[in-house]
């Protein structure tokens, strides 16, 4: 008995410790049927997190939506509270080209109204007459009679308001000032204030005047100030004062407020366009973001030097502030309709004007005074002088080349994508929808204007 429990006592143990080869394996966990899954996931609070998690969803998606409508909004915005003087192209008449309506031989302003419906059509939005009023002092509310009548002047702003022309006054010079130090000069600078309440109260939009002399540019300004401040109290809408600087120097030596454009020559005295010179133009220029509004202008009788013209159009659109075009002989952009119509003024810079001027209307980059100047860092940087005037979505790059040798860029350095978009060049030959921003190549003055996305580096 003994030995037979021992037996079974070591078999028993044997078969613990031995897979159970021959022996019935044991069933398996049952696994649920469908039904059981589908019972069981209703049971449980997936559902609830499934509505809530598409909710979250959902309201993230709106707010998304309603950030971008709100940054859209802002956008347009911020482009819309620009005045218009602070984005529109002025010209600039001067009465030797104002159209004879009437056959004597003299231009008048009938015929100058004529010349209004032009304006749209060059994307121009202001066009400045040159001096029609009478001189002196107690004269400036007169129109003189060989260019026409007072009616006839109320007839042309009419015109040139439904045609979306703003029209203003170039105020004649006249010699003898007052004494700053007298009543004689507070006399004037009320008597000229009341010249510009007058004008303003036929619907003129603004008056240009020259810098100098230094004491009647005084009485505008005076006069200016106080007819702002009560324009601004009156809510009516923006008026304008333009200071051309005519003498090449584009020094403010004057206080003006930001409702004040002051118009600089391009090119100096000196009649050549550097890079440096350039740069220092135009940081004089833009430097403070209280100044006065800045304008540009070529002057007339440039040397002939190969392209100078086309490097200065190009800057005359693209730089920060306005243009002011100037009429008259040798212009690009001559008010005469037999010429318009036939595409033949002659003149060589006339398809570039009016290529940018139709690119200036409709990118806003190039309106404001948004500019950010761009040191380039190669061997032909003395020579070229680029600026990026940035944008919401995208801005545009400027770069010139003003030497006399060909210049080979990299600008991927820069921040720049591989290729940008080329929206204008003087040089077009061979044409080039886009190029690559590793090799930027000009020829001698040469200009080239880029459309870059944001997310560059300055």
């Amino acid at each position: 008995m003994g030995k037979a429990e021992e037996g079974v006592t070591s078999q028993e143990l044997l078969s613990e410790r031995l897979p159970l080869l021959c022996q019935e394996a044991a069933p398996s966990p049952t696994h649920l049927s469908q039904e059981e899954v589908v019972r069981q996931a209703s049971m449980a609070p997936w559902p609830r997190l499934r509505s809530a998690l598409l909710c979250l969803l959902v309201g993230l998606f709106a707010c998304m939506l309603a950030m971008a409508v709100l940054l859209l909004v802002k956008m347009l915005q911020l482009r819309s509270a620009l005045p218009w003087w602070q984005k529109a192209a002025f010209y600039q008449l001067p009465v030797t080209s104002f159209r004879d309506s009437n056959g004597d031989g003299r231009g008048d302003l009938e015929g100058v109204r004529h010349q209004v419906d032009q304006l749209p059509d060059l994307s121009i939005q202001a066009l400045v007459l040159g001096p029609i009023l009478e001189g002196g002092r107690d004269n400036l509310t007169r129109v003189c009679s060989s260019y026409g009548s007072l009616e006839q002047l109320q007839a042309l702003v009419a015109h040139g308001h439904e045609k979306g022309i703003h029209i203003l006054l170039e105020l004649p010079a006249w010699e003898e000032g007052p004494d700053p130090a007298t009543d004689d000069h507070n006399r004037t600078a009320q008597a000229f204030q009341g010249v510009m309440q007058f004008w303003q109260e036929q619907g003129v939009d603004g008056f240009l005047v020259a810098k100098d002399p230094a004491w009647r540019l005084d009485v505008v300004l005076n006069a200016w100030s106080e007819l702002d401040q009560q324009t601004q109290r009156d809510h009516r809408e923006a008026r304008v004062l333009m200071i051309w600087d005519q003498s090449g120097t584009c020094n403010v030596s004057h206080w003006m407020s930001r409702q004040v454009i002051f118009a600089c020559h391009l090119l100096g005295a000196e009649k050549n366009l550097t890079a440096q010179d350039l740069a220092q133009r135009v940081d004089g220029a833009v430097r403070h973001a209280r100044g006065p509004w800045p304008s540009w202008t070529v002057p007339k009788g440039l040397p002939s030097i190969a392209d100078l013209g086309q490097i200065l159009g190009v800057l005359l659109f693209t730089l920060p502030g306005v243009p002011l075009l100037q009429g008259g002989e040798g212009s690009p952009i001559p008010l005469d309709k037999e010429m318009m119509e036939n595409g033949s003024s002659g003149h060589p810079q006339a398809k570039l004007y009016r290529s940018l001027l139709a690119l200036r209307a409709k990118s806003s980059p190039l309106q404001g005074r948004d500019f950010a100047p761009l040191p380039l860092a190669d061997h032909c940087q003395e020579d070229t002088f680029a600026f990026l005037r940035p944008g919401s979505c995208a801005g545009h790059l400027v770069i010139l080349n003003l030497g006399s040798q060909p210049c080979l860029l990299d600008l991927r350095y820069r921040g720049f994508p591989s290729r940008a978009q080329v929206l204008f060049s003087t040089h077009p030959e061979p044409p080039q929808s886009d190029i690559d921003m590793e090799r930027v190549q000009l020829v001698p003055r040469q200009a080239i204007l880029l459309r870059v996305p944001r997310g560059y580096r300055q």
